[in-house]
């Protein structure tokens, strides 16, 4: 039942901040909206995502294991640094940093393990960040609601940053698509 929960939540989080993303996108483009534009944004998001997804050739992949680390780091521990946005915050700093670093000297074909994922983190660190952040607020709620483990301040603290750096992620995505 847990683990269902979890699910239902990093769906419901996911869904949540690109919808917010999608309104945001459409109030920075207009002054003024008709009734059928605030409508058909939901409608639209699946036209927008899935080929703008489709170009990420192994995004599923990723996704799915940053998802289960973002997931099982704040689940399995008890300590309150753990069961933080702290790792969230350090991949947001960080990743971007191994990108660039990594960019002028892209390796396309090695055996190494340490370039795999190198070009991995340097390729899909928008992908990899916005679904760690997703299994680690999912995780945090889940722990917030069923073990009440942390206060509610501390995770409206924690989920505030979450959901900053997925919009950031989202907004990266976006851009660097486009």
């Amino acid at each position: 039942m847990g683990l269902l929960s979890i699910m239902l939540l990093c769906i419901f989080y996911t869904i949540l901040i690109v919808i917010v993303y999608e309104y945001y996108k459409l109030f920075n483009t207009k002054d003024e909206y008709t009734k059928q534009e605030l409508k058909q944004v939901v409608f639209l998001i699946p036209d927008h995502w899935i080929p703008l997804l489709s170009k990420f050739r192994l995004y599923p992949v990723y996704a799915l294991i940053s998802l289960v680390f973002g997931i099982l780091i704040p689940l399995l521990s008890t300590n309150w640094f753990f069961q933080s946005s702290v790792f969230c915050v350090l991949l947001f700093i960080i990743l971007p940093q191994i990108r660039k670093s990594y960019e002028p000297m892209k390796v396309t074909i090695s055996d190494s393990l340490v370039d795999t994922v190198a070009t991995a983190l340097s390729e899909y660190y928008e992908i990899i960040l916005f679904f760690f952040s997703t299994g680690t607020l999912s995780s945090l709620t889940y722990t917030w609601v069923t073990e009440k483990e942390l206060s509610f301040l501390w995770f409206m603290f924690n989920m505030i940053i979450i959901c900053a750096i997925m919009f950031f992620m989202l907004a990266s995505l976006d851009r660097e698509v486009e």
